[in-house]
């Protein structure tokens, strides 16, 4: 009888261990085949990153070279003057100063930047100096600017302390105050000689400005006033710029030379090739109220004159017209100039024509 029993309890034993041996089996199969579907999971996983890995560097490399071949463009327009006979014949229309811009609108606003020159103050304060021509434009003009697309003007003109210095100042803060910005003149001197950067994808534009008339009216650090006008120094500041590892392209806005005159002075011609020489890419000019020579100097361009914007000379057929010269940006370089010619009608609104 014991022996049946041990007999009986060792064959348990062994059906137990049977049972315990095929759990164990199962279980280590079962382990196998996780690992297995977690091997192939995270292959899968890898797979997937590289992939995504890859399409962004495609992207990336894509986008780098769309940049590259992405052609920007820098609209440049001449003297903008907002008073006198611009000013009155809005107000015998019945018009707000936004009628100026009404036919060259949307033309300015498919640029990817416009540059002006501001031929006057924004403001209402100050004293008239008693020029033979004195100009001021009301508060509202800003804001006209700024709904026709213009982007930066330049402040370095003849008739930017028309109304004295306090109305340079009140300038800037109009032009704060809707966002455009500005180079040439300021409330100190910091402001008024300090260079305007400006990107267009992956190229740093800078801009300056000066003007030959108001030498000796330069701001100072406790006083408003105009960008020095000094050739030493602006061709100094011109080539710290140009060293700049951050600044791809130098605009230099001058208000220069002889009203009415159809061709570049020599001194014109003499100051921008020194520009260029210096490391500027592209003259601006403006001033004599007509067009001027476009000139393709050494590395760079001059536009002597763009002439007329929008002005209330309309005595003669040249001061009713002017250019917009299209500045073409590529990769960090001027592309092309392509200059268009801007008409003005009896109301003084500029157009593009053929």
């Amino acid at each position: 009888m014991k022996y049946l029993l041990a007999t009986l309890g060792l064959l348990v034993l062994i059906f137990l261990t049977y049972l315990g041996y095929q759990n164990y089996s199962q279980a280590r199969q079962d382990v196998f085949e996780l690992n297995q579907k977690l091997i192939i999971a995270k292959d899968k996983v890898d797979t997937a990153q590289e992939l995504r890995t890859n399409l962004e560097n495609l992207e990336k490399e894509f986008s780098e070279k769309e940049e590259q071949e992405k052609i920007y463009t820098i609209q440049a327009v001449g003297d903008i003057m907002m008073d006198r006979g611009v000013e009155a014949q809005l107000k015998r229309l019945g018009v707000d100063y936004n009628f100026s811009f009404d036919l060259i609108r949307e033309d300015l606003l498919n640029a990817d930047l416009v540059f002006a020159n501001l031929e006057g103050s924004i403001s209402d304060v100050g004293i008239d100096t008693g020029k033979a021509y004195s100009f001021r434009f009301e508060p509202a003009v800003a804001n006209a600017l700024s709904d026709a697309g213009i982007d930066i003007v330049s402040l370095a003109n003849n008739h930017m302390m028309d109304w004295g210095r306090e109305s340079i100042c009140e300038t800037t803060k109009h032009l704060d105050s809707v966002g455009i910005k500005y180079v040439g003149a300021g409330c100190d001197s910091d402001q008024a000689e300090r260079p305007m950067v400006l990107k267009l994808g992956n190229t740093n534009i800078a801009f300056l400005a000066y003007t030959e008339f108001y030498v000796g009216a330069h701001a100072t650090q406790d006083r408003a006033g105009m960008s020095e006008y000094d050739m030493e120094k602006i061709t100094q500041r011109i080539t710290e710029l140009q060293q700049n590892p951050d600044i791809d392209i130098i605009l230099v806005s001058m208000h220069w030379g002889e009203e009415y005159k159809h061709r570049a002075t020599g001194n014109q011609v003499d100051n921008g090739r020194q520009l260029i020489d210096a490391g500027a890419d592209v003259v601006i000019g403006h001033h004599p109220h007509v067009d001027q020579e476009i000139e393709r100097y050494g590395q760079g361009w001059i536009i002597y004159s763009l002439g007329n914007f929008i002005f209330d000379q309309d005595w003669s057929t040249e001061t009713m017209q002017g250019l917009l010269a299209e500045i073409q940006i590529q990769n960090k370089r001027v592309y092309d100039i392509v200059p268009k010619t801007i008409q003005l009608n009896n109301n003084y609104q500029p157009e593009i024509v053929e």
